[in-house]
C-alpha cells in the first residue's frame, strides 16, 4: 500500500510538470514580442480582424528590462497569466507562446512600462520592408490585444 502511495505521488508530480496546450475563445493580451498582420496604424482606436502571435522571450534580469507576459481572459473558465520570469534558468524548458485569430489592436512600444524599451544591445536593427504585406503588419516588441480564438502552446 505504501509503495502505491509513493508511486501515485510521483505520477501526479510528473503529470503536473508536463506542459500542455490550451485553446479557447476570449482575450489575449501580449506584453512583449509579437507579430500581427493587421494593416491599421497602432492604437486602441484602430481595431481590425487578423492574426497575432505572442512570442515572449526569456527574462534577463541583468538587462534592466522587465519580464514579458501573456494574460488570458477566457470566455469560460478562469483568467490566467504566463510570465517570462517563470521560465528563467530552467534549462531546456520551452517558453510558451500563443496565437490568436480575432479583433486586434496593438502598440509598437511598451507604453513606458519597461519590458521592451530597447537599447542597441537588446534590439535587432530594423530591416527594410520587403513587400506591401510586410509594410502593413507589425513585428517587434510592444503590446497587442486580440479578442477571438486563442491557442497557447506549452501553457
Amino acid at each position: 500500500y505504501s509503495r502505491m502511495k509513493i508511486a501515485l505521488t510521483v505520477l501526479v508530480f510528473a503529470l503536473h510538470q508536463v506542459s500542455a496546450d490550451w485553446s479557447g475563445t476570449g482575450e489575449l493580451s501580449c506584453y512583449g514580442h509579437l507579430a500581427t498582420d493587421v494593416s491599421t496604424p497602432e492604437g486602441g482606436g484602430n481595431l481590425q480582424r487578423g492574426k497575432m502571435d505572442c512570442t515572449i522571450v526569456e527574462w534577463d534580469g541583468s538587462s534592466g528590462l522587465g519580464p514579458e507576459a501573456m494574460f488570458f481572459k477566457p470566455q469560460s473558465g478562469g483568467d490566467f497569466e504566463v510570465w517570462s520570469w517563470d521560465y528563467h534558468d530552467w534549462g531546456n524548458w520551452p517558453m510558451p507562446y500563443a496565437h490568436c485569430d480575432g479583433d486586434i489592436w496593438y502598440k509598437k512600444d511598451d507604453m513606458g512600462v519597461g519590458y521592451c524599451t530597447c537599447t542597441p544591445a537588446h534590439c535587432p536593427p530594423a530591416s527594410p520592408w520587403k513587400s506591401l504585406e510586410e509594410e502593413r503588419s507589425y513585428t517587434g516588441c510592444g503590446f497587442a490585444s486580440c479578442v477571438g480564438t486563442i491557442t497557447c502552446y506549452g501553457c
